[in-house]
């Protein structure tokens, strides 16, 4: 009788482990929340920075299969992929703003054996706030004829506290510049820039370039690209003849 005790006690304690093992589960958890947001940027010469702590908060072995950016703009680096009950690691990234102005939003999706809740997704947050801005970045020449001068304008704006000194201009493909450099911009102001070209010989797509050096550190280059459709000169429509009058005698 004892060790038909025994034998049902040890038959007991292997179920309870069978079914503790059985619901054990790894939990992702993303410290301090899902998003990422670097707040008001005004310095983009440089790609934003960043990481964030994952933890595995369950009691088994949290395994991450993948981290992947939405988009090419964005890089990642996770310092470790296994991370037992407890144990944390770093997911550090970087995004490249490019031409971006105004509200920015990527994310990282990261893959893991955390089921159901296996997919996470790592929002990254900021409001690119430029102190110079072009206004139009990109320009265009509509009509533009082969021969025939076709202009529009630009502005440059100066969103900060300090005048900004415009120095000089470098153009291509025949774009001209109608504002002479050297000339400053006062803090929050804005100076138009004409800007014209005459129609290439040849017709087809047309794209150049005006590159505005500036004396700020942060911007020392400002960018406006141009673009137009290059058609043939409309012929003029020959002169219309005098109606020719009846000939002959009267009655």
């Amino acid at each position: 009788m004892k060790n038909f005790a025994q034998t049902l006690a040890s038959a007991a304690l292997v179920l309870v482990v069978a079914a503790t093992s059985a619901f054990a589960q790894p939990k992702v958890e993303i410290k301090g929340g899902d998003t990422f947001d670097w707040g008001t940027v005004n310095d983009v010469s440089k790609p934003l920075a960043g990481q964030v702590e994952i933890k595995n908060v369950g009691d088994k072995d949290l395994l991450i299969y993948q981290t992947k950016p939405a988009c090419g703009c964005t890089s990642d680096a996770l310092d470790k992929g296994t991370l037992k009950p407890g144990e944390t690691t770093m997911l550090r990234f970087s995004v490249n703003v490019g031409s971006t102005t105004g509200q920015l939003l990527k994310s990282i999706t990261v893959t893991t054996n955390a089921a159901p809740d296996s997919v996470k997704v790592v929002f990254l947050k900021a409001n690119i706030q430029r102190l110079l801005t072009v206004d139009p970045q990109f320009i265009s020449f509509y009509p533009l004829w082969i021969g025939k001068e076709s202009a529009t304008t630009a502005k440059i704006k100066n969103n900060s506290k300090e005048p900004v000194k415009v120095l000089e201009f470098t153009v291509n493909n025949g774009l001209t510049v109608g504002k002479k450099a050297p000339f400053t911009i006062p803090a929050n102001g804005e100076v138009d820039i004409p800007i014209k070209v005459v129609g290439p010989a040849q017709a087809g797509p047309f794209y150049g370039t005006v590159l505005a050096k500036t004396d700020n550190k942060v911007y020392p280059l400002l960018e406006i690209r141009a673009y137009g459709d290059i058609k043939p000169a409309p012929t003029p429509a020959p002169a219309s003849s005098p109606a020719m009058l009846p000939t002959g005698g009267g009655q």
